[in-house]
């Protein structure tokens, strides 16, 4: 009975040890995105994880790496490694993802954006980075992600959360990854709908289709219905589903429009 007690302790201790040890040391092992001697260590990684921890995290990280004057490629695989590191995406996604989106236009300020602390804000800019990754495999081309916008109607320069092309045309994408039971915010969405219009008007030489993509249908039937009211009227391609078969979706526009 003894050694069997003794044993349970042990294996008790060995847990403990474990899960309270250094993170430094007892972080899983982060490898390298790109062969650059120029990318960071592991150890280092986990470093900037906790400055990221701190208050405006985000912004302390990128003061410390803008006076190290790194490459696009460097940063990027700094940023997607933190991702991994914080469980903001598993490394399988990561790794899929770096290959396909490195050096695409907004991959890597959207990267920054997502490793910090905002719930909300990682989800989003996830979302669109998902978006862009599915599109790449369903034979798009990403133009650009975030890609900043004057729309001549809001008050500062906005945003088009995912620009893809294929076969000649534009597929302007306002990108919302609300749950069912979130509150619909229809003058802001109103707002966003607008702003693909008027990127429509901004370039008539192109064939753009401008759509607006929502993960999960409302489960207010009003607000659905108004929400399709809204883009019917706007001109705006209403879709909802996860970014595969929103990316399904928008390649059968293409072939319609």
């Amino acid at each position: 009975m003894m050694e069997i007690i003794k044993k349970i302790l042990l294996i008790v201790v060995l847990l403990n040890s474990t899960l309270y040890a250094d993170p430094v040391h007892n972080i899983i092992r982060v490898g390298k995105l790109i062969k650059s001697s120029k990318a960071f260590s592991p150890k280092q990684i986990a470093k900037f994880a906790k400055v990221l921890e701190e208050t405006k995290g985000t912004k302390k990280l990128g003061k410390l790496l803008g006076k190290m004057a790194l490459k696009n490629e460097v940063l990027e695989d700094t940023f997607m490694r933190l991702a991994i590191y914080r469980n903001k995406i598993n490394a399988k996604e990561a790794k899929e993802m770096f290959i396909n989106l490195s050096g695409t236009k907004g991959f890597r300020t959207t990267l920054k954006k997502i490793i910090g602390n905002g719930t909300k804000k990682t989800v989003g800019h996830l979302n669109e980075l998902k978006i862009a990754n599915s599109a790449i495999k369903r034979g798009f081309k990403v133009k650009g992600i975030g890609e900043i916008f004057v729309d001549g109607i809001k008050k500062s320069p906005t945003d088009l959360d995912v620009l893809l092309t294929r076969k000649g045309k534009t597929f302007a994408i306002e990108a919302k990854d609300y749950a069912s039971k979130t509150p619909i915010p229809l003058d802001k969405f109103r707002g966003d709908m607008d702003t693909l219009i008027s990127y429509v008007k901004q370039n008539p030489s192109d064939k753009i289709i401008p759509i607006f993509s929502m993960t999960n249908k409302p489960n207010s039937v009003s607000k659905m219905r108004q929400l399709e009211k809204m883009a019917e009227k706007k001109g705006v391609q209403l879709i909802f589903g996860n970014p595969q078969e929103q990316i399904v979706q928008i390649k059968l526009l293409g072939e319609i429009l």
